[in-house]
Formats: C-alpha cells, sequence, structure tokens
C-alpha cells in the first residue's frame, strides 16, 4: 500500500528545495457541514465537540502557527515550522516556512563550491510567501536566494509547482475538528489560555480503525495533515468559549503536529509597494 505523506511537508520540502513556493488564498466560502447529531450522555464535553465544526466556518482572518516533526523516507526526521497569517482587506495570506534542514543542505553545496553565504541554516532554510487573492505570489529574498534588488520577487520559477490544495487551508477545519469530534475516548483534561483567550482542553485517542471509518471528507483532512497511522494518534483540543479550536495537537509513533490559533479578527501584514518587487 503506498503511504501517505503530509502535504504540508510534501509541499514544504519541495518549496523550499526550489527555494520559492505557490500557493493560493484560502478558500472563504463557508463549507458546509452535516449537522452535528444530537449528543448523548456525557455532558459538557460531548456539546463542546458538537459545536466544533461549526465554530470553524466563518473565519477569514487569523493567524495560524504550525510545528511538525515528520519522519521522510529519505531525509530521516524533518523538522518544519510554518506561520500562516490570512487577512480579509485585503484578502492576502503570508506564509513562513521554516527548514533548517534545507539550509544545512545549501550550505553544504556552498561549502563544495568554496563559498561561504555568510546567512545561518535556518536562514537559509527559510521562505516567506505573500499571496494574494489576485495576482502571483511573491517571495521574499530576505536570504538573497533570489538575487534581486529588490526585498520581493515575483515571477520566480516553479512558483506554479504547489497549488492552494497542497498548503493547510481553514476549509478543511470543519471536517478536521469534526473527525476528532468522533471519538469515543474523550475527557476534559483543564482550563488554560491559548493566544489570550481561556480554553477548555479536551483529550483522546483515535486510533486508525477509527480514522478508516471516518466519512471521506474527514479522513481526508486527517490523512492530508499527519499522513498515514498505523497505531493510533492521540489528540489534545484547547476549545474556546466561543466552540473555536484554539489549539490542535496530534502525535502518533512517529509524528507530532501543533497548530496554534491566535489573532483572530485581527491578522494584519504590509503588502509590498511596486518599488519593492523585481519581476522576473
Amino acid at each position: 500500500m503506498k503511504t501517505r505523506m503530509p502535504s504540508l511537508l510534501t509541499a514544504g520540502t519541495l518549496a523550499l528545495a526550489l527555494t520559492a513556493c505557490g500557493g493560493g488564498a484560502p478558500e472563504e466560502e463557508a463549507v458546509e457541514v452535516e449537522a452535528a447529531e444530537e449528543p448523548g450522555e456525557g455532558g459538557g464535553v460531548l456539546d463542546m465537540l458538537a459545536e466544533l465544526a461549526s465554530s470553524t466556518q466563518e473565519v477569514t482572518n487569523y493567524t495560524l502557527d504550525l510545528d511538525m516533526s515528520m519522519p521522510d523516507p529519505e531525509l530521516g526526521t524533518v523538522d518544519m515550522t510554518m506561520t500562516y497569517e490570512v487577512m480579509d482587506d485585503p484578502e492576502a495570506a503570508q506564509v513562513t516556512m521554516v527548514m533548517p534542514f534545507v539550509g544545512e543542505m545549501l550550505l553544504e553545496l556552498a561549502a563544495l563550491g568554496g563559498e561561504d553565504p555568510g546567512l545561518t541554516a535556518e536562514e537559509l532554510g527559510t521562505t516567506v510567501l505573500i499571496v494574494p487573492a489576485e495576482g502571483e505570489t511573491l517571495v521574499s529574498d530576505h536570504n538573497g536566494l533570489q538575487e534581486v534588488d529588490t526585498p520581493w520577487a515575483r515571477g520566480v520559477q516553479d512558483t506554479a509547482e504547489l497549488g492552494p490544495q497542497e498548503m493547510f487551508d481553514i476549509a478543511s477545519l470543519p471536517d478536521l475538528v469534526g473527525a476528532f469530534a468522533e471519538i469515543d475516548q474523550i475527557e476534559e483534561a483543564g482550563a488554560e489560555e491559548v493566544g489570550g483567550v481561556e480554553t477548555t482542553l479536551v483529550e483522546g485517542t483515535m486510533t486508525a480503525e477509527e480514522i478508516d471509518a471516518l466519512d471521506a471528507e474527514q479522513k481526508l483532512a486527517v490523512l492530508e495533515l499527519i499522513g498515514d497511522v498505523s497505531g493510533s494518534v492521540d489528540v489534545s483540543i484547547w476549545v474556546g468559549r466561543d466552540g473555536f479550536p484554539m489549539r490542535l495537537d496530534f502525535s502518533d509513533e512517529k509524528a507530532d503536529v501543533s497548530m496554534v490559533f491566535s489573532e483572530l479578527g485581527e491578522t494584519s501584514f504590509e503588502i509590498p509597494g511596486e518599488d519593492e518587487i523585481t519581476d522576473l
């Protein structure tokens, strides 16, 4: 059976290996989901989880910090961090991906050529993109890899290799949280503050068999994020009072994924002016 690698890991590896990446602004349409079933016995936890999917449908402005540690068949364990800033006026996303192992590869190549870029592995392994709702993706030249005289480049080769579906899309969140709301053994584990928001921590474990029994959309959302699961996945969800999942952590024998939301409705960043962009 073919192993499914997480889309973010696949996309990020290709993006940084090319020192460029393409993506699209996240879908802004609300995603239709089936109405949640009436919660059964179990009290507040089940009531809370029943509201998770609907609470994620209309979020169009947010910051997502995502940390991943996952096995790669060729590279071993790969660590990746991504900050995904999405604003709605104007509609655009700024994506910052950091993969130090890519920077280490670039440093080794530079050393073979007798060159010293004067940058750390983390600096070389960082890609920053601005993806407008309309128009081409902008790539930051903060590490000099684009070889332009302006802070940003447009028309970088191969940026079209990665479509929006390869990046994390907020439209998949209802299916993702809906999947974990199906866990049979789940319990409240305390209260914590996440990003300035008071949340309730809910924990549980989902087996590979339970994932396989999910509906098609929910199963795809899980596999796109964490890849194939051979045993079970430990799940922790920090749910705000309004029902929004401010943080989600998943881990199994091989991988760890942490997603933390912040700046809901307050995310904003500067769009470069034309004098800051070089067209290639």
